[in-house]
């Protein structure tokens, strides 16, 4: 298989306008709230999505589009956390979410991955941070529309499905703890043992969560290692202090926010507190990675 890695990550709207100038992929929020680490918390995550949901994925489609591996999930939604207006499980039971990244074999089996990629399987069930169709900036949305109108693009699923609003931050899984039966809304960071996310890895870490498998066996590059299973427990931040004896409020929440957990139901109050508008006094347990989200150029073809 023609292993196409990424070695940077993608700006979010840089895929979808394969032979976009420099402006509008540095235009995209998500790098420069990266780069300033807002995207790192549950209070930015809630407060600049436009649908949170619970749902569980029951399908994965993958195309080759536009010079890029495009994978859409089929999500069955349970329970709408956030959503505008009166969308509703009746009204819209099912969402789609698509994303650069994937697998496919048709012409030549190709994977196009990065680290900060977000993978599903089918059957997870998931917690998703979204931003809607609706959200592309107007500059990417009427740049696309002419591309695709001469003909120098392919209508694009990123285009016309829900997105996650900062890549594999904004998915969690609900696991049952395998002691007491509770729900458990994790982060699976695989990117933190230096494992490319993929449906196989993730599946198989969450299995092992909920039989109480200590150790997994992965591929890492070239390489079949073992990593450790674990679920991080809520950590408060009281009593932790910066020099002069200022509380670290961004940076202790990033710290502790790798791989944390929480329950379902405090989960929920969290998010419901947030959107409320009230400010979380302790890190919420929602994890992500510290690396930004650097701009890439693409360039049009010669014949264009």
């Amino acid at each position: 298989m023609l292993d196409r890695r990424l070695s940077k990550p993608l700006s979010k709207w840089a895929a979808v306008l394969g032979a976009a100038v420099v402006w509008v992929i540095s235009s995209a929020p998500t790098a420069w709230a990266l780069v300033k680490a807002e995207a790192m918390t549950l209070d930015y995550q809630v407060q600049h999505s436009d649908v949170i949901l619970r749902g569980t994925c029951v399908d994965t489609t993958t195309g080759f589009i536009n010079k890029h591996i495009v994978t859409t999930y089929k999500i069955a939604v349970k329970k709408y956390i956030k959503a505008p207006g009166k969308m509703s499980v009746e009204s819209k039971p099912v969402i789609f979410v698509s994303q650069v990244g994937g697998r496919v074999s048709i012409p030549l089996p190709i994977e196009e991955s990065y680290p900060e990629m977000a993978a599903l399987y089918s059957g997870e069930e998931v917690i998703l941070f979204l931003q809607s169709p609706e959200s592309t900036p107007a500059g990417v949305r009427a740049k696309y529309d002419q591309y695709v109108a001469e003909g120098r693009l392919k209508p694009s699923p990123l285009m016309s499905n829900y997105q996650l609003t900062t890549l594999n931050i904004s998915k969690l899984t609900v696991v049952k703890d395998a002691k007491t039966g509770a729900e458990v809304v994790t982060r699976i960071a695989l990117d933190r043992f230096g494992v490319l996310p993929s449906e196989e890895a993730v599946k198989s870490y969450v299995k092992a969560l909920e039989s109480q498998t200590r150790f997994i066996t992965v591929k890492r590059g070239n390489q079949t290692v073992q990593i450790p299973v674990q679920v991080g427990k809520p950590v408060s931040g009281e009593g932790a202090t910066a020099p002069g004896g200022a509380t670290p409020r961004i940076e202790e929440k990033i710290r502790q926010m790798q791989g944390f957990t929480t329950t379902w139901e405090s989960f929920q109050q969290q998010v419901e507190g947030i959107m409320r508008g009230e400010k979380s006094s302790t890190p919420s347990p929602v994890g992500g990675t510290s690396s930004a989200q650097p701009t890439r150029t693409f360039q049009p073809r010669k014949d264009q």
